[in-house]
Order: structure tokens, then C-alpha cells, then sequence
């Protein structure tokens, strides 16, 4: 906005004005930006509530302009100038939209920024941010009738706690759904315990580092925590606080062995269907699988329908769900096969990205494979298609934006928990981890230095051993994990356990011969046309080598067939380009350089 148009009375607000002034909470937006002092205020709104942007800026504007005192106004100085406020709307978002785009943000030196919609409140690195949540209506009373109905009548008497998950367009009455159903629970004789989800915190401060070092893990961590409580602060010292995505639980200390326990814990979720977060939810809770996690359950997840005020036993999704946590094993062993794999940067504005592709870059360069990174803005099976050689891609992003369903995308798309247990070479147990914090916590041993193995392990989409290729085995060793002789080879630990053997000097001449004979038989090998390896035995360890080795189209052939005296037909050998020839003029129907009364 021009200084002009700062400077100058606004006009009345309008009818529209007024309802998104109540409904986007102006008032107490502009409340916060006065406290703290910003004066450039960027507001980022997603694409389905961009017909409401204007009047939001328009209303901001409004409001502020009204605590701005008169002095300030007359101000002409550069002093007095910093002291007017801007606003301002993101044109567009560099990726989610649910995450605070800091880097949209940063390139108009805004000093903070008013998140409009749906977030997955993430912690921010160097701006602070303004949640803004759209407010949906909910009969509170219908529906916490429905939920106890649902557990008397479906979950059955088995079931002591009902974990309910207000939508985030909803959590605005996640106080008066938790007093409705304590209510029923009082007459019920408090057999069945209700832990409403409360709503999650509207102000996130910056960490002050985009990359977070092994001392300050602790200290973020328990900052998320203390924003767990309904208010923002921890003041419930016999309460345990749990965090499934943007929604924040808590509950007492003494129904933690109900909530933890399988069989006696149910989840209920109030909202729309299509919502991502309902999504991340059932992928959480479909995959806990340890007796730690506080998600695991034998029941379905049930939905409350607001629109309908009815409720299903089985959200929508549910199975769509369950199918994509099997299909992360896969994702993970075509992970361990890949010899060239891609970082996939999907986020600018989460703290503690950096550290996360750092160590990722650690852990695959350490294991001996090649490593790119990429900024892509909003991932797709599209752009992704435009680097073939990589053969696995680890997406870094917010933990609504990490799992992605890979039956579209040419390669496996895994997140870094996953990336983790591949590249070091540990087994996955079934869960899904997208949160940072489980990166470290299951990377926290690594010291940069690949550990040998005792033994090779082997593909199971192959069927052969894997082929070690990390820097801790070189020369004959690095032989024995041969991947394509895998009948023949032998390893390590076969050979030091002949030796240790007495009377086992033949059965080790014997083992040394087969390894020399294997060696011998792929000491020449065929080499494809043009002097390109052979394509069935190289591993392209460069982009290059891989258009050279691996692309099945390589152009059209150079080598064009010609004439000889005897009018037979041999290969030129590359003939010279031709020069360019200037072509016919005119339309088709009759060309200038052609007799049309022909």
C-alpha cells in the first residue's frame, strides 16, 4: 500500500466488511500486531477463502489505522514513516498452504504474518505468526448426545475412554463439548471418560534458528509442549499432553494406563470428511503398532457428521488408510535398493528443516550412494518425472504434507523417519512417524560414519543381495556383496568363520578359487553401441551416466543409411547436417512457388 492511501481517511466499512470483521476475529488480530509492534503485516489466505482476502486487508487496515495515534499520523520524518503499518496479501504460497510461508513473507520485509484457514501450526524460524481459524457451526448438544450413544451402543462396555477429535474449524467449541459430555458421563456414573481435543494455539513465536542443534532440540520440544493447554500455558502439572498433528489432548495421569491400553480407548472424529487432518489422523492411528503409543486402538475410528447430525462407526478413509501403511514397506525396500536418491525440500518456513536435510544428506552420502537436493514448491508426480535418474525421493515437509500416496509418482516417495530406518539399515515395525522429532530421535546414534554389516541383507523385490556400496567396504570386499552373482558370492563372515575353524584351510582355498573365478568371469563384459556400458550390469553413479546408460530413447540415429555407386544401401557413418533451405511461402492450397493452372 502507498503512503497516500495510509495516510487518508478510510471509507466506511461496508455490510460485507462487518461479518468478516467478526467472522476472521479482526479486532483481536489487530490487538496482537499493536502489542508487538509490527508494521509490515502479511496475510497469507488459501485459494479457497481468496474472495474474502481484500475485505480482510481492508478490515485489518481499519482497525489498526484507529489505534494509530494522531501524531504519528502527522509524522513526516523517517521515524514517523517506519511507524505506519502496511498490509498486505501473499500473492501465492511457495508451498502448503497450511504452513506459515516465511519465505513469501521475508522477500516484502514483513515483520510478521496472519495465517487465514486451516494450519498445521508448525513451528516457525524466524517470524512470528497469527493463526486465524475459520469457525464452523456445531450443535454441541446433538452431538455429544450422538457420542454417548455411540459408546454405550457400538463400543460397548469394554471401552472406558472416548477420545474426541474436534475438527479444527471447530475446536472454537471444544470447551463446551467437553462440559456437555462430562455432563453425560456424571450420569452415566463416570464409567466412560471423554478427552476432548482442545483448540490448538492462534500465536506461534519463532524458534530464532532455522536449523536446530542437538541443545536446543530439548528446549523446542518443550515449548510445543507447554502450548499444549487450552490457554496456551501448561498449568496442569497431573495432566499428560499429547499432540496427534494440530490437535492438542490432554488428560490425567491417572487414566493413562486406560488411554494407553488398546482395548479400552476409542476415537471419535467431529468434522467433515475430506478434511487433511482427519486424514493424518487415521494414518497415525491405523499404523500405532508399539505399546508406548498413545493412539493404538482396536476400534475403528467413528466420525460425527455436523451436517447430517449423525455419526458413522467408520470414517470414510478408514480402509484407503490401512492400505497406504502397507504400502510403506515397499516404499521403504525400493528405498534400500536406490543407489541414487533425492532430498526433496518441501518446506522453508518449519524449524529445524535444515538440521533434518543435513543429517539426511549424512546418513545417504555415509551409505555410499549419490545424493541431489531439490526445492520443489508443491510436489507432484509431474515434476518429480523430470529427474528419472533419482530413484527415491525423501519429501521433507510438515507432518500434513510428508505422507504422499506413491502409486502416481514414478519413484518411491518415502518421509525422513523412513529414510532413516532404510538407509541404516534397520526394520520397519509398521508405524508412520512424520514429525521431526522422530527423525532425531531414531537418528540421535548416528556419528556420519556407515556401519559395516555382519552380513548382507537381501532385496525382497529382487530376491538378491544388495550390494554394499558405502565407503567402509572397498576392493575384494566390496565384491563379496555382489549383486547380480548372489548365488556365487560369499561373505565376510563366512570366510572369518572358516578361518577360525581348524582344519579348514582347503574349504578357505576352495571359497578364495570361487571368488577369483567370479571376479575372472566379469572381468569382460559387453559393451552397449556408442561404448555405453552394458545396461543390465552398470550402476549409473551421475545424472549423465544415466542418460548415457539407462534411457531407453537416446535420439534419433546418426548413422542414416545411404547410397553407394552400386546403389546399395550402407550405414554413412554421421553424415554432416544439412544446410537450412528456405521452404514454400503461402497457404495450402496454392503455394507461391507452384503453377496453380497446372
Amino acid at each position: 500500500m502507498s503512503s497516500s492511501a495510509t495516510t487518508s481517511s478510510p471509507p466506511p466499512p461496508s455490510s460485507h466488511e462487518s461479518v468478516v470483521r467478526d467472522q476472521y476475529d479482526i479486532v483481536r488480530v489487530a490487538e496482537w500486531i499493536h502489542v508487538n509492534a509490527f508494521h509490515r503485516i502479511a496475510i497469507q489466505v488459501p485459494d479457497e477463502l481468496l474472495k474474502d482476502a481484500a475485505s480482510i486487508c481492508r478490515a485489518l487496515k481499519r482497525e489498526l489505522d484507529a489505534r494509530t495515534t494522531t501524531e504519528d499520523d502527522k509524522d513526516s520524518t523517517d521515524e514517523g514513516k517506519k511507524k505506519r503499518r502496511e498490509v498486505f496479501v501473499l500473492a501465492d504460497t511457495t508451498f502448503g498452504s497450511c504452513c506459515v510461508d516465511e519465505v513469501a513473507a521475508l522477500h516484502h520485509n514483513a515483520d510478521c504474518v496472519v495465517h487465514v484457514g486451516f494450519s498445521c501450526c508448525s513451528k516457525t524460524s524466524r517470524l512470528n505468526a497469527r493463526m486465524v481459524f475459520e469457525e464452523k457451526s456445531l450443535e454441541v448438544d446433538a452431538c455429544a448426545e450422538k457420542i454417548r450413544e455411540h459408546a454405550k451402543s457400538v463400543l460397548g462396555e469394554s471401552v472406558n475412554v472416548v477420545v474426541v477429535l474436534m475438527e479444527q474449524n471447530r475446536s472454537w467449541c471444544s470447551e463446551r463439548m467437553e462440559k456437555a459430555l462430562a455432563v453425560g458421563e456424571s450420569e452415566d456414573g463416570g464409567k466412560v471418560r471423554y478427552v476432548v481435543s482442545s483448540m490448538p494455539p492462534n500465536v506461534i513465536e519463532p524458534t530464532g534458528e532455522a536449523r536446530i542443534g542437538k541443545e536446543d532440540e530439548e528446549t523446542v520440544r518443550l515449548t510445543s509442549t507447554s502450548e499444549c493447554g487450552t490457554n496456551g500455558e501448561n498449568d496442569d502439572g497431573n495432566k499428560i499432553h499429547v499432540t496427534l498433528g494440530a490437535a492438542r489432548l490432554k488428560y490425567e495421569r491417572e487414566m493413562d494406563k486406560d488411554f494407553k491400553d488398546p482395548n479400552t480407548k476409542a476415537f471419535v472424529w467431529v468434522g467433515d470428511a475430506n478434511s487433511p487432518a482427519l486424514t493424518h489422523a487415521l494414518l497415525m492411528i491405523s499404523s500405532a503398532t508399539s505399546d508406548a503409543s498413545p493412539f493404538r486402538t482396536n476400534y475403528d475410528v467413528a466420525r460425527y457428521c455436523p451436517e447430517k447430525g449423525e455419526i458413522e462407526a467408520k470414517a470414510i478413509g478408514t480402509e484407503a488408510c490401512r492400505r497406504n501403511v502397507k504400502k510403506r514397506n515397499h516404499s521403504i525396500e525400493r528405498a534400500k535398493d536406490s543407489n541414487i536418491v533425492g532430498i526433496v525440500v518441501g518446506t522453508l518456513g518449519v524449524s529445524g528443516y535444515l538440521s533434518v536435510v543435513s543429517k539426511l544428506r549424512e546418513m545417504i552420502e555415509s551409505s555410499g550412494r549419490t545424493c541431489y537436493t531439490v526445492a520443489c514448491g508443491k510436489p507432484n508426480p509431474n515434476k518429480l518425472a523430470n529427474f528419472p535418474e533419482i530413484e527415491t525421493f525423501v519429501l521433507v515437509a510438515c507432518e500434513l504434507c510428508a505422507l504422499v500416496d506413491g502409486k502416481d509418482y514414478l519413484q518411491a516417495v518415502i518421509t525422513p523417519y523412513e529414510a532413516a530406518l532404510a538407509f541404516g539399515n534397520k526394520p520397519w515395525i509398521g508405524e508412520i512417524k512424520l514429525d521431526f522429532d522422530s527423525f532425531e530421535e531414531e537418528t540421535k546414534d548416528f556419528d556420519g560414519v556407515h556401519d559395516v554389516r555382519a552380513e548382507p541383507t537381501m532385496s525382497f523385490l529382487t530376491g538378491t543381495l544388495r550390494k554394499d556400496t558405502s565407503s567402509a567396504l572397498t576392493g575384494d570386499d566390496a565384491d563379496d556383496y555382489d549383486l547380480h552373482g548372489a548365488n556365487l558370492s560369499s561373505t565376510l563372515m563366512d570366510e572369518e568363520d572358516d578361518e577360525k575353524e581348524e582344519g579348514a584351510t582347503n574349504d578357505a582355498k576352495a571359497v578364495d578359487a570361487l571368488k577369483l573365478a567370479e571376479r575372472a568371469s566379469q572381468a569382460l563384459t559387453f559393451r552397449h553401441e556408442n561404448l555405453h556400458l552394458n545396461k543390465t550390469t552398470s550402476t549409473p553413479r551421475s545424472g549423465a551416466e544415466y542418460l548415457l546408460t539407462k534411457r531407453t530413447f537416446v535420439g534419433l540415429d546418426p548413422k542414416k543409411k545411404v547410397k553407394n555407386d552400386n546403389d546399395d544401401e550402407e550405414e554413412g557413418g554421421g553424415e554432416h547436417p544439412l544446410q537450412a533451405a528456405e521452404g514454400r511461402r503461402g497457404r495450402a492450397a496454392a503455394y507461391d512457388s507452384v503453377d496453380i493452372n497446372k
